[in-house]
């Protein structure tokens, strides 16, 4: 990312690094390595242990929306309630919004059935109407995300994976030995698998989610380093 940078573009980038995304504060990084360039790096190196060190913690867990409780040597993954809020009023926006593209199809309808002037600003507030309205649908995903997790625990105790999920809106529990957990990268998807089940996914091109969910399975596996399998 940086090989086309000069000395100079690469200290103007270290001394703004904070605004960099972690990707690129570790290619910046690299890139001063490899030109042993040492000037004023160690803050760039604080700010990348530290960021290491809330991966580690699986403090980034809250951005996918769940969250790790530790007690002894096992570990307990649910939701949060910030999640769980943010569904809701999802849901809610999605269908105000589905009711203003409703009236806007109805406008539309209307609009070229009657025989009344015809007016710019009317067709494009209708059309606008509609466009909210399809926004409004896709909010509506929160539904089955507020279903699927309603009730949702991953718990690793003693090595046994304890899986409670709802599948076809039926909360299910699912007890299966832990060399069973594995991460599964699909197109832009990396997802936490108990055997065939899928329990939890991160986005692939932020390599904070995608650390973050390794750490995860490291965590219940009490493995090293988790596996990534790609099919």
């Amino acid at each position: 990312m940086y090989k086309e940078k000069t000395y100079r573009e690469l200290i103007e980038l270290l001394s703004i690094h904070k605004k960099l995304t972690f990707q690129s504060q570790l290619d910046l990084k690299e890139e001063l390595n490899k030109r042993n360039i040492q000037d004023d790096i160690v803050d760039l190196e604080n700010t990348i242990k530290e960021k290491i060190s809330k991966i580690e913690n699986l403090d980034y867990l809250n951005n996918l929306g769940f969250k790790a409780d530790k007690f002894g040597d096992s570990i307990r993954v649910t939701r949060t309630d910030k999640a769980v809020l943010i569904d809701i009023i999802a849901i809610v926006l999605g269908i105000m919004f589905c009711l203003i593209g409703l009236f806007g199809i109805f406008g539309l309808i209307g609009f070229f059935s009657s025989e009344s002037e015809f007016s710019i600003l009317s067709l494009i507030t209708t059309i606008g109407m509609i466009a909210i309205g399809i926004l409004g649908v896709k909010f509506l995903s929160g539904i089955k995300r507020l279903i699927d997790y309603a009730g949702f625990e991953l718990l690793n105790n003693n090595g046994t994976i304890t899986l409670k999920k709802r599948f076809d809106t039926k909360l299910v529990e699912i007890q299966k030995n832990e060399s069973l957990l594995e991460l599964k990268e699909q197109s832009e998807l990396v997802t936490l698998k108990l055997e065939n089940d899928d329990i939890l996914s991160a986005n692939t091109n932020n390599i904070i989610q995608k650390m973050t969910i390794s750490e995860l399975t490291k965590r219940l596996k009490l493995l090293p380093t988790p596996c990534i399998k790609h099919s």
